[in-house]
């Protein structure tokens, strides 16, 4: 028997888009494709380009080019080394993204990482990641960002994070994140909706930064003595000499110290650039769901990637403008430090305001997200079956066993009111509750640094091992259809630099590290225990 014969036509037809032959060439390429991969038709194809753009946009752009830049200038010489390594964080994270375009276009299944680990490597490599993303990696991630609102709601009304506070402030994250949740439990469509309001508030927070940054340089041109010109060291400095920061509340001395703490120093910094991009691959999660994944998933990548790098240097130039250098290495909220000392406190609270809303986009984006990580692990049998159900649990049934097509202008809505509630409802419900349980653990009894600390390790021990499959993937089956296909170079420099970063997490964040080898050994553990 033909090895292609134990293919659903789904299978092949992502393989291989356009007619092939069966040739003892392409046989062994077949043999190799997983099987079960259905869902990548039975999902609606109901985002565009414009969506995939808005998930990349709500997701990247959140806390992160508001609250890193402290932990970037303190680990680096010089304002001019900071930019640099805002430029180079991007530039890693932008080869990531044309590595996981490719594997997106080729592979265009629901899932992202899960999917193209289970492709390269087998079953057990892609449930650990399942496993470790699901109770770990995401609900960190919303975890932070839900107690930035806490803490930003906090600085309005005046209370505080520290003594008894610290219960008020973890219980307003844990409303906050419900709330969200809620709000993407109904449908698709009306979270894309969400998605676009979210892109549309995080673009104008960033301008908003830039702009006060230009005013300033334009009063400075007309007064220099005006109020509005921002800090004196912008214009009397040297943006690239060396002067004294203050890493975790010790000064740090430049000129004294060795190659390898020097070395550790940097790594920090790029690493607190990565977390401030991380989110890059999250469109690769709905790739399924995408019309013509092979065109749009690229498309919105560098779209994405061009707007997000050049506001984090635009935000960051505005920063080293708006306020005196040896204060932003020691300031969590350098945003609102800069509004309100230049404009006001008025212009505090609004940039406060903003910052909170631009996290709540990104809590919209990872809830999203993850919901359709969850169905493809529950399709995979790595969770249990109920919780790929989409929509309200007794309208609906799960996607592996009920293909729900997408209602077009040439089909007629259906009569039956129980589909109608089943096309308006098909938010993964269990998913969301899992997310959410998993999520307020986190919030409640997480720590805000080690939380970031473990979530970025955990994420590019991943990213790492998809693009290094990516490697493999293109020595092993040359002929396997790549709609996008970026130059070698990108996916080897990623490689390369993630492992350095990964290496020196592991040594200067032990607690993290041994944590997390615990989770992959439980994995692997379980992964083989399942299979049996």
């Amino acid at each position: 028997m033909d090895a292609s014969s134990h293919e659903s036509a789904d299978d092949q037809n992502i393989r291989h888009p356009r007619p092939t032959s069966t040739s003892s060439e392409t046989e062994p390429l077949l043999a190799r494709r997983p099987s079960n991969l259905s869902q990548a038709s039975s999902l609606p194809k109901q985002l565009t380009t414009r969506h995939a753009f808005a998930i990349l946009i709500t997701l990247q752009i959140g806390s992160g080019v508001f609250a890193s830049p402290a932990q970037i200038d303190s680990n680096v010489p010089s304002p001019g080394a900071s930019l640099l390594v805002w430029a180079l964080g991007g530039l890693l994270s932008w080869a990531g993204a044309a590595s996981f375009a490719e594997l997106g276009a080729a592979i265009p299944i629901n899932g992202g990482m899960q999917e193209y680990l289970r492709y390269v490597y087998g079953d057990t490599m892609a449930f650990m990641m399942a496993w470790v993303y699901i109770m770990a990696t995401k609900p960190s991630a919303m975890a932070i960002q839900s107690i930035v609102i806490a803490e930003s709601i906090g600085s309005i009304v005046s209370f505080t994070s520290s003594g008894a506070d610290t219960t008020l402030l973890r219980l307003v994250a844990a409303l906050a994140l419900i709330f969200i949740v809620i709000l993407n439990s109904l449908n698709t469509k009306f979270t894309m909706r969400l998605s676009e309001s979210f892109t549309g508030i995080k673009i104008t927070t960033v301008f908003l930064v830039v702009l006060g940054g230009l005013v300033a340089v334009v009063a400075y041109l007309v007064n220099p003595k005006s109020s509005l010109s921002g800090s004196d060291d912008w214009h009397e400095r040297n943006w690239f000499d060396t002067r004294p920061t203050v890493s975790n509340a010790t000064p740090v001395d430049w000129f004294g110290m060795g190659t390898w703490e020097r070395y550790g120093h940097f790594a920090t910094a790029i690493y607190g650039g990565l977390w401030a991009f991380d989110g890059w691959d999250n469109a690769n999660l709905v790739a399924s769901e995408i019309r013509d994944p092979g065109k749009a998933l690229p498309k919105a990548i560098k779209c994405a990637m061009v707007v997000v790098l050049s506001s984090y240097e635009l935000v960051n130039v505005s920063y080293y403008i708006l306020l005196p250098w040896d204060i932003i290495s020691s300031d969590n909220a350098v945003a609102v430090t800069a509004a309100a000392r230049v404009f006001g406190q008025w212009a505090g609270i609004s940039i406060t305001i903003l910052i909170a809303l631009s996290c709540c986009g990104s809590i919209t984006g990872n809830v999203f997200t993850i919901g359709r990580l969850i169905i493809a692990a529950s399709q995979r049998n790595y969770l249990p079956s109920f919780l790929g159900t989409r929509g309200i649990p007794a309208f609906t049934s799960r996607y592996e066993g009920e293909a729900q097509p997408a209602i077009t202008a040439a089909t007629e809505p259906p009569a039956n009111p129980k589909s109608k509630l089943r096309s308006r409802i098909d938010a993964p419900i269990y998913a969301n509750a899992l997310a959410l349980i998993v999520t307020l653990v986190y919030v409640f009894f997480g720590e805000l640094r080690a939380l970031l600390t473990f979530t970025g390790m955990a994420s590019w021990i991943f990213y790492v091992s998809t693009v290094l499959g990516l490697l493999v993937l293109r020595r092993r089956e040359p002929q396997l259809h790549r709609p996008y296909k970026p130059t070698v170079l990108l996916p080897i420099m990623f490689v390369v630099v993630g492992i350095l970063v990964i290496a020196r997490t592991a040594i200067f964040a032990p607690v993290q590290s041994v944590l997390l080898a615990f989770l992959l050994v439980a994995g692997a553990a379980i992964s083989k225990i399942r299979s049996r």
